[in-house]
């Protein structure tokens, strides 16, 4: 796990890359690793081309540095991830002629791939990656990002090529990236709590699309989708085969790894696997790890105690105070990490875990992706129309008598029954903000997001449950989930790996029935017997903590201070939105946050930013 970074340019008349310029890039990534870190520029003259890496070593400690060549120097790359089959592709390499300079690195096996498979080396990977191969022979740059999103990589193509990164602070650094941000942008970022890809928050600066690849030849950018496969044929073997083979893959390391363990049953059973194929290798305890909080409400260590104890692993509870310095925290996240506002407020807890959880071990696995791949999220079976309906009728006599929370959620029931397709109705249960109040904000009418399945390769008759789940694991999987993990882990230089994001246990999930994946059934029937029965019997619980009670305390001060000063928002509306949630008439709890990091960022990083 490390940071990238680079720029391209194709002209052979240009001058070289300036080094302030380039060690403003590679500062800005300096906290993915930690270390070492280089940077190689091309010799030839007329060319400003430059690769950057900062290293987090976990595999081949001695040999692993970055960025790397091929034998005859033509050939670098710089990569951040793992590729757990590396072991298997350098014995096919070796086969073919291949020459390896080092003992064991999965990056080596990058170069040499290149060399033999070009655009083809991506669909040969089993890991999380994102990399970036400037091939001299050809003038040509190639990037390609892991199947699921798990590590990030941004670009902004600009007038005469291409700068490149991990993250969007160091595309930010270099000094020719234009500081724009549409309009539509923010509507979007307001309604959903995120960018999906590959927006981002700036005009000129896009994600890589999970399991994508781009290509600049020359003058020439192009690129495309390695995964799904036109045509993968149907997975044979068993959800525990499979998931047990890709917990087992990514136990290779050499430094120590811990596992999360929250106590809900997506961590439970990684740990579980975890603790089985290190004893089969003859280890002993694997070593987890959960979180407490000074509000009972939100703790769930309990639950991980009786996993740990199950499985009998060498158990840490760490108490953690995430309501510390909040404010201090989402600025030095938004302005060193995020590069852009972020509504998930569970960033917060997942910081302060990976802080406590890289002094035990510099790599983690955890159970990120079950809930999207298995059916975890109520939401998915509520997109029934008739339930909806139901809901609808019932909102008028019973809103009142319910707690916040839940005439909340009933809100965007009712909401959603007022879609007039699938994707409207999906896009009324999971925004943040709804779009009238959006509007009222920005004072404009915002376009209203509600993707059809072809977007997403889908049939436009496909169940409403499985456009929800297929929407999520392209949208809000890799701009929400897999971007929090990545941006408060790597704070840390802690590296996060997931054996639900494997892309042969994606496969696999996407074709089982629809009753194996509402409520995780098939995770609860096939890992019952690694689960304490009040772990495999409970319902979901995020990872969450009382932000809206912040708002209201500890936070009210300063928060409305800089929220009544944002201003690309019309104020009368956040004003009303605050003295609803203070009054405790409405929970804006989300919209709050959301609005709360937007003024962080406009503070900040989107100082000298032009909204258009």
């Amino acid at each position: 796990m490390c940071g990238i970074a680079g720029i391209v340019k194709w002209s052979v008349e240009a001058e070289p890359p300036a080094p302030d310029a380039l060690a403003a890039m590679q500062n800005a990534i300096a906290h993915r690793g930690p270390d070492g870190h280089d940077t190689w520029v091309d010799p030839r003259p007329g060319r400003c081309n430059a690769l950057i890496h900062a290293r987090l070593a976990i595999i081949d400690l001695p040999c692993g540095a970055q960025p790397m060549a091929n034998e005859t120097g033509d050939v670098h790359v710089v990569f951040n991830g793992e590729i757990y089959n590396h072991a298997e592709l350098r014995r096919d390499l070796v086969a073919r002629g291949h020459r390896f300079a080092t003992d064991h690195s999965d990056t080596e096996v990058l170069v040499h791939g290149w060399e033999e498979w070009a655009e083809e080396l991506p669909a040969k990977l089993v890991g999380m990656f994102a990399f970036a191969i400037y091939d001299q022979r050809q003038d040509t740059l190639f990037m390609a990002r892991d199947r699921m999103g798990q590590k990030p990589l941004f670009y902004a193509n600009l007038e005469d090529g291409l700068v490149f990164a991990s993250t969007i602070n160091s595309i930010l650094a270099w000094p020719e990236t234009p500081r724009r941000v549409p309009r539509e942008a923010l509507a979007l970022y307001l309604q959903l709590g995120y960018l999906p890809p590959p927006q981002t928050f700036w005009r000129d600066i896009s994600q890589l699309l999970p399991g994508g690849w781009l290509r600049l030849r020359g003058d020439i950018l192009d690129g495309g989708k390695y995964w799904p496969a036109e045509a993968a044929p149907p997975p044979a073997a068993n959800l525990r085969d499979t998931l047990t083979a890709a917990v087992d893959s990514q136990l290779i390391a050499d430094v120590p790894i811990a596992c999360f363990l929250s106590g809900g049953i997506d961590s439970s059973i990684i740990a579980a696997l975890m603790q089985q194929a290190v004893q089969k290798r003859g280890g002993g305890a694997i070593k987890t790890v959960s979180v407490g909080f000074g509000e009972s409400d939100f703790d769930e260590t309990h639950y991980a105690a009786e996993v740990a104890r199950k499985i009998g692993s060498a158990h840490t509870r760490l108490e953690v105070r995430p309501d510390a310095d909040v404010l201090s925290t989402l600025q030095h996240l938004v302005t060193n990490h995020l590069g852009q506002p972020f509504a998930d407020s569970s960033i917060l807890p997942t910081y302060h875990l990976s802080k406590a959880v890289r002094a035990i071990a510099p790599v983690a696995l955890s159970g990120d992706g079950a809930d999207e791949l298995f059916g975890g999220y109520d939401r998915y079976r509520t997109l029934n129309l008739g339930l909806l309906a139901r809901v609808a009728r019932y909102v008028p006599k019973r809103l009142p008598l319910l707690k916040l929370k839940q005439q909340e959620r009933l809100r965007r029931l009712a909401a959603a029954a007022t879609g007039e397709n699938i994707p409207e109705r999906y896009t009324r249960l999971v925004e943040i903000t709804p779009i009238d109040t959006v509007a009222a904000l920005l004072g404009e009418e915002p376009l209203d997001y509600h993707p059809l399945p072809e977007e997403y390769g889908l049939p436009d008759d496909i169940p409403a449950m499985r456009y929800a789940m297929r929407r999520d694991q392209q949208e809000y999987l890799p701009g929400d989930v897999l971007h929090k993990v990545d941006t408060a882990s790597m704070a840390h230089a802690l590296e996060v790996r997931s054996p639900f994001l494997d892309h042969r246990v994606v496969d696999l999930a996407r074709t089982l029935p629809d009753a194996a994946v509402t409520r995780k059934a098939i995770l609860r029937e096939t890992f019952a017997g690694e689960l304490p029965d009040l772990v495999r019997t409970r319902g979901k619980q995020g990872f969450a903590v009382p932000i809206g009670q912040w708002f209201n305390t500890t936070l009210k001060r300063d928060a409305t201070d800089l929220l009544l000063s944002l201003d690309p928002v019309q104020r009368p509306v956040v004003e009303q939105l605050l003295r609803e949630h203070h009054a405790q008439s409405r929970d804006h709890t989300h919209r709050l946050f959301a609005l709360l990091t937007l003024a962080i960022w406009r503070n900040t990083l989107g100082r000298g930013a032009t909204i258009e």
